[in-house]
């Protein structure tokens, strides 16, 4: 009877943690739509492996990654030779993997991951910026990066246009931009 209860109270437990592990990862992903950004929605490697080729990274360019997600494009962005990289990302869960990859890949004193919104992130030392957003809030984000880049700076965006920023160099549906002094 003893080894009985065991058996029900362990696999109660196990079923409680698997929820609220659930809850907390789908929860999560619910989170951009509440801050104004987009859901977790991975780039494919060769679509990442073009934005970055497209980005030119240089050894003197800081990077930033709107939505870094799982950090794919931090550490591809130091691998190409980036000086330094930062993520801004919402979701718990991601930003403790992409901490965890940045310190597997030995490049946590070069990757920097904040959790937070990145509407609230200070771009202004980044030369090259990274982004997979939503239609709905690329002109909010034009405006932000206008004011805010340093001249000079290149955005590459995964898929969406900006409204009115002309583009630079566009590839499928990858679209390159170049801050200048307008």
């Amino acid at each position: 009877m003893g080894s009985i209860i065991f058996i029900i109270l362990f696999g109660s437990i196990v079923v409680i943690l698997l929820c609220l592990t659930s809850v907390f990862w789908f929860g999560g992903l619910l989170l951009p739509i509440f801050f104004k950004g987009g859901p977790f929605v991975p780039s494919s490697n060769k679509r990442m492996q073009t934005m970055i080729r497209l980005a030119n990274i240089k050894p003197s360019d800081n990077v930033v990654d709107l939505g870094s997600g799982e950090g794919r494009f931090l550490i591809g962005a130091i691998k190409a030779g980036a000086n330094f990289a930062e993520g801004y990302e919402i979701h718990p869960g991601l930003v403790v993997y992409s901490r965890l990859r940045a310190k597997l890949n030995k490049m946590q004193n070069k990757i920097k991951i904040h959790r937070q919104s990145f509407w609230k992130a200070d771009v202004s030392n980044a030369t090259i910026v990274f982004l997979y957003q939503l239609p709905d809030y690329m002109q909010k984000l034009q405006d932000k990066l206008q004011k805010e880049l340093p001249i000079g700076a290149r955005i590459i965006s995964n898929t969406f246009e900006f409204p009115t920023w002309p583009i630079s160099k566009q590839e499928e549906k990858i679209y390159v931009y170049e801050k200048t002094g307008q």
